[in-house]
């Protein structure tokens, strides 16, 4: 990974190892608007390229992996790295806050180049016997250090961060339509202190950990023992990633 937040604009997807991307359209604009946002000149082929330095490295795996597809602007190229899809996904997490780390201009809440402070935070979290940083500012969580966080609050109510400092979650995106479909209103708001003390659920929604229910913050107990929402959210991406239709084949993109 590059050292410069404009060196370079990345996104991860789920990748079946062959030639096929889950939710590849929704990554795609959110790779052109975050390059946007850092004054990246992506080149016009763009998914023409991702699709074929993907598919000259398919059909070595058979299991779904995470990809990491990453625009070089030194070297003004494409280029991914694949890793296991974590043990820890779509279960029960322990979480502590950390102080966000904020850049200057627009880059703070893209996928950049200088991503190693959200590297050191899951370090520090997993060092202090949780699962996941939660990233704060003025009292209020702002992100995590890889995964959207919505709040649930007594009336069924879902929050996610109002701030433009919270990278916007592709796995987020994707149940928000679940979630009108669920009869479950969502609101942007700061996640502050007060509304995580009356939460009934707080959950963690990522392409690598899934669907998490977070059960713990700086070592107190949150929410509220029954996972209603948490599990319905758990349903629907299950059933997201099961149709085909959701996952676009790279072949369309190489003719």
């Amino acid at each position: 990974m590059a050292k410069r937040p404009r060196d370079a604009v990345f996104t991860t997807v789920l990748w079946d190892g062959n030639s096929k991307i889950a939710d590849f359209d929704h990554h795609i604009r959110r790779l052109n608007y975050h390059a946007e946002r850092l004054r990246i000149d992506l080149p016009p082929n763009s998914e023409q390229l991702i699709a074929q330095t993907i598919l000259n490295r398919a059909n070595k795996y058979s299991d779904n992996k995470l990809l990491n597809i990453t625009f070089d602007c030194i070297s003004r190229e494409f280029k991914t790295h694949s890793r296991e899809l974590p043990n820890l996904r779509n279960c029960n997490i322990d979480a502590m806050t950390i102080p966000i780390k904020k850049w200057l201009g627009q880059v703070t809440g893209t996928k950049h180049g200088d991503w190693q402070f959200y590297i050191e935070a899951k370090d520090v979290a997993e060092q202090n016997g949780v699962d996941i940083a939660l990233l704060i500012d003025q009292y209020s969580i702002i992100d995590s250090d890889r995964a959207s966080i919505m709040v649930i609050d007594e009336d069924g109510v879902a929050y996610i961060s109002e701030s433009q400092q919270a990278v916007q979650g592709i796995t987020l995106e994707v149940l928000t339509n679940g979630l009108a479909e669920m009869g479950i209103p969502l609101n942007k708001a700061k996640l502050n202190e007060r509304l995580v003390a009356r939460c009934t659920e707080i959950i963690a929604l990522g392409t690598g950990i899934g669907c998490c229910k977070i059960i713990s913050i700086d070592g107190d107990e949150v929410g509220q023992k029954s996972s209603t929402i948490f599990n319905k959210c758990q349903a629907y991406l299950a059933q997201h990633y099961s149709n085909t239709n959701n996952w676009t084949d790279l072949c369309e993109y190489s003719n």
